[in-house]
């Protein structure tokens, strides 16, 4: 009797293939704590130009930084972006929320 080379080959494949899949789902990523980021825009919103600093536990520390930053560089614009990371394929930070509220 001869092995079936190809059905055991492909079991294997598809085998590789589910657990990849399984490996990368969302639910497997650490769940890490929220944290803020304040955007100042030095030089405008279009000038592509901010000036960044990380690490704030809520909305209110990382508002009442940005807007004595602002005030600072005669009211500049300034954002707060929550979970922020760099993105290579648009060389920028992208925030999960983005806040400027008064």
């Amino acid at each position: 009797m001869k092995f079936p080379v190809v059905p055991v080959f492909v079991l294997i494949l598809l085998t590789c293939f589910v657990s990849a899949i399984w490996f990368i789902s969302p639910k497997d990523k650490q769940n890490q704590p929220e944290t803020w980021s304040a955007f100042i825009y030095t030089h405008g919103y279009d000038s592509g130009k901010y000036k960044k600093t990380d690490n704030f536990n809520n909305y209110d520390s990382c508002k009442d930084f940005a807007r004595e930053q602002s005030s600072f560089y005669d009211d500049v614009p300034w954002e707060c972006g929550s979970n922020c990371a760099f993105d290579a394929r648009k060389q920028g930070f992208q925030c999960q929320e983005m806040r400027n509220e008064p």
